[in-house]
């Protein structure tokens, strides 16, 4: 059996579910193994009723007021009991904040391996070889799971595609019943933070600019392009330490992983710290005079001209398509 752990925001699946779920997908054929995907939460019917039409085998939940807010020991508590009921041979998990936060303790409470990051696999006879990225994306680590199962893998974000997740079933919806164990930290408060027009971690469409915009002034011509294509805006870290935007705009290792169906590099050069952030991207298309700029090793499409010719020559064709 493969887990998929479920995450969850605003009674919202969170992308990074799908992309899970296209991981379990293949795993089960790859493995014969049956899929299954654990939510946990309060008043969570309508995420199972959304999971149970995905092309798995089953849902369990387990809906208890005590989850109503994330706690990495309810989490541990619940997810350490249901797995030793089940016994799965794989349980995945998001390589986000909250995965992050909980895994590596339920992981060390069971006394299982933890294989953290992971962007692919492989079968080699009838073993799990897991693939992860190191040294700032530079090299690819694979590490063989020992010992008995269950093993536990993060999967980075964007490493598996969303869209490519399987629907059509109707998955078996298992209610179970759950007692949390009393969290040792307590929820204060929640604040949100103002990330533009969209979050860029589902956002479909980046336009990212750098320091090839020379001043903050410029950056006007990034809104434009955003607003022309319908995308979001995204920045490289110069931007951000220059204080032309603010931090929750920064895409890379130190700022936000992303991996959208379009991304839009204008004046950003490709360092290896923006690359990690960005190069999982569907189609990446890169706007900078420099032809030996290394975003153009990741690039799909390039254009090598002054971005101040070209992105206003690009936002007013977008704007002509609109109009029609």
């Amino acid at each position: 059996m493969i887990f998929v752990i479920a995450e969850h925001k605003d009674k919202k699946l969170k992308p990074i579910t799908s992309e899970l779920l296209v991981f379990a997908q293949r795993l089960s054929r790859d493995f014969s193994r049956p899929v299954t995907a654990v939510v946990l939460g309060a008043g969570v019917e309508a995420l199972a009723g959304e999971l149970k039409a995905k092309k798995i085998d089953r849902v369990i939940v387990a809906d208890h007021p005590d989850l109503a807010e994330y706690t990495p020991d309810s989490y541990v508590g619940v997810l350490k009991s249901i797995i030793e009921q089940e016994k799965p041979f794989v349980v995945l998990v998001g390589h986000t904040t909250q995965g992050m936060d909980f895994a590596p303790r339920l992981a060390v409470s069971m006394r299982h391996p933890l294989i953290a990051g992971c962007v692919e696999y492989e079968k080699r006879v009838d073993r799990l070889i897991l693939t992860r990225q190191v040294f700032n994306a530079k090299m690819n680590m694979k590490t063989a799971v020992r010992g008995e199962p269950p093993y536990f893998a993060t999967a980075s974000p964007g490493a598996f595609p969303a869209d490519e997740v399987e629907s059509g079933a109707n998955a078996e919806v298992v209610k179970i019943a759950v007692q949390p164990v009393a969290p040792r930290r307590k929820l204060l408060e929640l604040t949100g933070v103002q990330k533009g027009k969209a979050d860029l971690s589902s956002a479909p469409i980046i336009v990212s600019g750098g320091r090839g915009l020379k001043q903050k002034e410029n950056f006007s011509l990034i809104f434009e392009l955003a607003e022309a294509i319908g995308g979001s805006v995204g920045a490289s870290r110069p931007v951000v330490d220059a204080e032309w935007l603010p931090r929750e705009y920064q895409v890379g290792s130190s700022g936000q992983t992303v991996s959208p169906k379009l991304y839009i590099a204008v004046g950003i050069s490709g360092a290896i710290q923006h690359l990690v952030g960005m190069q999982t991207a569907r189609c990446i298309v890169a706007i900078n005079k420099d032809a030996e700029a290394p975003i153009f090793k990741v690039a799909h499409y390039g254009i090598v001209d002054d971005l101040f010719k070209v992105v206003p020559a690009l936002t007013k064709i977008l704007k002509e398509l609109k109009t029609g």
